[in-house]
């Protein structure tokens, strides 16, 4: 019993850093583009975006969550940052995960070009986390997604911020109206 209590006293201290780090930045967003469509949540760069800035916020501000805790903290930070049923985001991470389509890849190195800037470069190698990487000189770098847009390499721990990797994004899939 006190091994359950202690987990899920990790699970809540990770899930609480990764919403308060990411969620005021998503509700700025929120305000500046007019809203975010749901159907904008489930897009795999967004999945890989935001799926792997909870993860690594949420083990910066826990360092002794468990692995086989994860999954619990960034299903429940997800559904609170987007307002949308948490369980909905599990099904597309485990199938993203496992497909590795190029969207959701370049989606994960963005969330760490943000990380990098949020919490520090030595944080971010600190918990040891390398997504899949997508560099400039690569050929998946300037690929077009399915529907025809650029998946752009523009993030760079310099340069790199939230707005590019994620109002930019937003601004550009089909069904949001810009303000």
């Amino acid at each position: 019993m006190l091994r359950w209590a202690v987990a899920m006293a990790e699970v809540r201290r990770a899930r609480r850093a990764a919403v308060t780090t990411i969620g005021p930045l998503v509700e700025r967003s929120r305000a500046s583009l007019n809203g975010i469509p749901d159907t904008a949540w489930r897009d795999p760069y967004l999945a890989g975006f935001m799926l792997t800035l909870i993860t690594i916020v949420a083990r910066i501000g826990c360092r002794d969550l468990q692995d086989h805790d994860l999954s619990l903290v960034q299903s429940q930070a997800w559904g609170e940052i987007t307002g949308m049923d948490a369980d909905l985001i599990g099904e597309d991470a485990l199938t993203l995960s496992n497909s590795h389509p190029r969207e959701f890849q370049h989606g994960c190195y963005s969330a760490m070009m943000v990380a990098i800037r949020l919490c520090n470069p030595g944080a971010v190698a600190s918990i040891g986390y390398e997504p899949w990487q997508i560099t400039e000189a690569s050929p998946e770098a300037d690929a077009l997604m399915d529907d025809g847009r650029h998946i752009g390499t523009t993030l760079s721990p310099a340069t790199g911020n939230w707005t590019d990797a994620f109002d930019t994004y937003i601004a550009r899939l089909p069904l949001v109206k810009p303000a």
